[in-house]
Formats: structure tokens, C-alpha cells, sequence
């Protein structure tokens, strides 16, 4: 007598379950990081705006310091940001420094990750070192 199999397994079936749930978790985890990246560079893309608005309203010797918002005229914050301002310590127009408050630390991470170059940022302050006037 001839026994035919009707389909798959239980245990092949748990197999192709595990190896799914791994492959999405992982997935899940690369998007996430992914968006964390894409809202750092928004903030940052952001921030450089700022500066740049903030040293040609001046007479080119300071540079306006204060809320972006204000100094972009209204422009709403990116990025789930909750503030970015050009600190008082900003009066160097050659070294510009804006503060970045956020809700996440994964996206402050991922900005912290994107030093390098002529922008340093440590904890949420960004510096740019060689901004020419």
C-alpha cells in the first residue's frame, strides 16, 4: 500500500513562520532607522537654512540669533522637532551655533552619527565650523 503525503508539516510550517517573523523584524528595524536618518537630515537641512537667512539679514559683521521659526518667517519645524534656535553664543558669523530640542533620542542619535566635515553636533547643538560670511 502506497501512502501519498497531503501537504506540509507542522514543523515545516513553524520553520517558514520563524524565518518570516525574523526577516520582518529586521526589516521593521531597518525602516525605523531609516526614518530617524531621513528626519536628522531634515533638521539639519533645516538648521544650515537658518543660519544662512540669520547672516545675510545682518550688516555681515553678526548675525541674527533667536527662534528659526521666527527667522524663517513661520516655516513649521521638521521632523517632530520641538525647537531649533540660533543660541546667543551664535554672534560669530564664522561659527554658528544652533540648539535642536526633539521628543526622540533616536533621531538626537542619529543627528550626533551625521557629524563630520564643517558640522559637529553633540547632544542636539549644532556647529557649523567653516561657514564663510
Amino acid at each position: 500500500m502506497k501512502k501519498t503525503e497531503a501537504g506540509r508539516s507542522m514543523i515545516e510550517m513553524l520553520g517558514v513562520l520563524a524565518i518570516i517573523g525574523v526577516l520582518s523584524i529586521g526589516g521593521l528595524a531597518g525602516y525605523t532607522m531609516a526614518m530617524n536618518r531621513h528626519r536628522a537630515n531634515t533638521i539639519l537641512d533645516y538648521a544650515s537654512r537658518c543660519v544662512v537667512v540669520a547672516q545675510t539679514t545682518g550688516d555681515g559683521s553678526t548675525m541674527e540669533t533667536g527662534d528659526c521659526q521666527d527667522i524663517l518667517d513661520g516655516e513649521t519645524l521638521p521632523g517632530g522637532a520641538t525647537s531649533i534656535s540660533i543660541t546667543s553664543a551664535a554672534t560669530e558669523v564664522d561659527q554658528p551655533v544652533v540648539t535642536v530640542e526633539h521628543d526622540s533620542e533616536k533621531v538626537l542619535e542619529a543627528m550626533d552619527n551625521r557629524s563630520g566635515g564643517t558640522v559637529s553636533i553633540s547632544d542636539g547643538v549644532i556647529t557649523f565650523n567653516t561657514y564663510a560670511s
